[in-house]
């Protein structure tokens, strides 16, 4: 099989820009400051935490983002500050009654620099977790495998996870979600393997009347979620992964994990392009680099 190496790079913050969309009812009375943030060269976590502040999505290090956060006290109209080797702005919009949860997003708006590149228009893309869940800077869907076959040996399981954990448990099951509905995709449709460091996505290439004969959701495994066609896949790849289905849902049930279904493919409005920068607009939850593996020739 064609295999082709993701040729994108991501150099600097002005090469990724984002724009949440969100939107939040306001109240005079309510007892939470809606903020509009604005960082460079920071993530999410690192600007809210120290704040207090809470958000709906994670969203890129290197890049120029804007989102919308709340906190529980009045921060100033305004506040700027530098921190290693970034900068984040709070500009004041108005007081909410609830604050901000992750999740309460409807999705993205992207300016992304293409450095040259060639794109092909694409209707549909899949809808893969991409690197920056599944392999982050230290392998996490890996470390993840690796805490769950320690968790299978265990009398007695912590049903309350640390932040970390979950984060590496999640990355695994994105990992597993991919390689599975991949092994369903290999098995109708020609195609090709994108590479990206050493993850390999698999992109079919199909008109997309064809697309739209997929499941419209796969699974992502957990102890409520029915398998239904998913369940031979998962089955053998877990097999691979020196786990059995059962006793890994078992396992996923001791940890309270439920499950989650997730589209398998989005329809995607025409981008524009302008100069060198792609303009799209994707739903939360998908991968503006996913989106390039697909259109970059």
């Amino acid at each position: 099989m064609k295999e082709v190496e993701f040729r994108w790079k991501r150099e600097r913050p002005e090469d990724f820009i984002v724009k949440e969309i969100s939107e939040f009812p306001k109240d005079e009375e309510g007892p939470h400051y809606l903020y509009l943030l604005a960082k460079k060269n920071l993530t999410t976590k690192e600007v809210c935490s120290p704040l207090g502040l809470s958000y709906a999505g994670m969203k890129d290090k290197l890049a120029i983002t804007f989102q919308k956060v709340s906190s529980p006290k009045f921060l100033g109209d305004f506040l700027k500050e530098e921190r290693k080797g970034g900068w984040f702005t709070l500009k004041f919009l108005y007081k909410v009654r609830r604050k901000v949860k992750v999740g309460q997003l409807k999705g993205n708006r992207f300016a992304v620099n293409l450095k040259g590149l060639k794109v092909e228009e694409k209707e549909c893309f899949i809808n893969y977790y991409d690197t920056q869940r599944i392999l982050g800077l230290e392998g996490n869907y890996r470390r993840g495998r690796e805490l769950l076959l320690q968790m299978l040996t265990l009398k007695k399981l912590k049903r309350r996870l640390s932040w970390t954990q979950n984060f590496l448990i999640d990355s695994y099951l994105s990992y597993l979600w991919n390689e599975s509905f991949g092994l369903y995709l290999k098995e109708r449709f020609g195609g090709y393997l994108v590479r990206e460091r050493e993850a390999t996505f698999f992109v079919p290439k199909a008109p997309l009347d064809e697309i739209k004969e997929l499941p419209k959701f796969w699974p992502l495994l957990g102890y409520k979620k029915k398998l239904s066609v998913a369940e031979s896949y998962y089955g053998e790849l877990l097999e691979k992964e020196g786990f059995s289905l059962e006793s890994f849902l078992n396992l996923l049930k001791k940890l309270g994990i439920k499950g989650d279904y997730r589209k398998t493919y989005l329809l995607i409005e025409p981008p524009k392009k302008v100069g060198d920068y792609l303009f799209f607009t994707l739903p939360k939850g998908a991968f503006a680099t996913m989106y390039l593996k697909h259109l970059i020739i």
